[in-house]
């Protein structure tokens, strides 16, 4: 991706955030050149990943596959100590923006939709070689409710709404085309995403970044790259 699509995606998603009166915690409004200052005291927000995300899967098409994400709280395994024992993401999807889909080998998480769009959630079940299981049905809950689904249903989330994604489940999500910016969440068991994500085809989390102009919002995977900001 591009550093200017990212300082783009981070400054709609502040817009539609703010629009909201979503609040993000102090720090998640610094500047990128504020955290060259950044102190100890921010040692666990750094070791724990949390702040901005955003990616387009190295699909090369945010417009249409991407998410941009803040990830409010969350623990590590290796510091069972520092952080929290649990995730929590705000996240923000443009009419039609959809990730790939993907399951996670041990997260469990509930997808939330807060406001504006429509939260929209498609579901298959995976095979134990881990493709994805076209045929059959599932189980599957949405705010403690229990709901069989057919392979590839697709599930429209009220305002306030949640849908629970267990290990093991193809699933992936987007803002309903004819509806506005999507601000939703996720609350989740630790977040590991280096190595917790299964994606089909040739989908990734992570995705080198051209740095065609200067950050003005640093993403989490800026964090060991500190000392290069300017």
């Amino acid at each position: 991706m591009k550093r200017s699509e990212i300082n783009a995606a981070i400054e709609n998603a502040m817009a539609a955030f703010a629009r909201h009166d979503v609040r993000l915690p102090e720090w998640g409004y610094w500047p990128a050149e504020r955290w060259k200052t950044a102190g100890p005291e921010m040692s666990r927000v750094t070791r724990n990943a949390l702040g901005w995300a955003c990616t387009d899967f190295g699909q090369g098409d945010f417009r249409n596959i991407g998410i941009t994400m803040f990830d409010v709280r969350n623990g590590t395994r290796e510091f069972p100590d520092e952080g929290t024992p649990y995730g929590e993401k705000i996240y923000c999807l443009n009419p039609g923006q959809r990730l790939p889909f993907h399951f996670h080998y041990n997260k469990k998480e509930d997808i939330i939709s807060y406001h504006g769009g429509t939260l929209m959630i498609q579901l298959y079940n995976s095979r134990p070689d881990q493709s994805m299981d076209e045929e059959s049905d599932g189980v599957v809950y949405c705010d403690g409710v229990r709901h069989t689904f057919r392979a590839g249903q697709i599930f429209e989330i009220p305002r306030g709404g949640s849908l629970t994604i267990v290990p093991g489940l193809f699933h992936r999500f987007w803002a309903k085309e004819t509806d506005g910016v999507l601000v939703g969440g996720e609350i989740s068991t630790i977040s590991v995403p280096k190595t917790d994500n299964h994606f089909g085809g040739n989908a990734r989390r992570f995705v080198p970044i051209d740095e065609d102009e200067p950050p003005r919002w640093l993403l989490n995977v800026d964090y060991p790259k500190l000392h290069e900001v300017a």
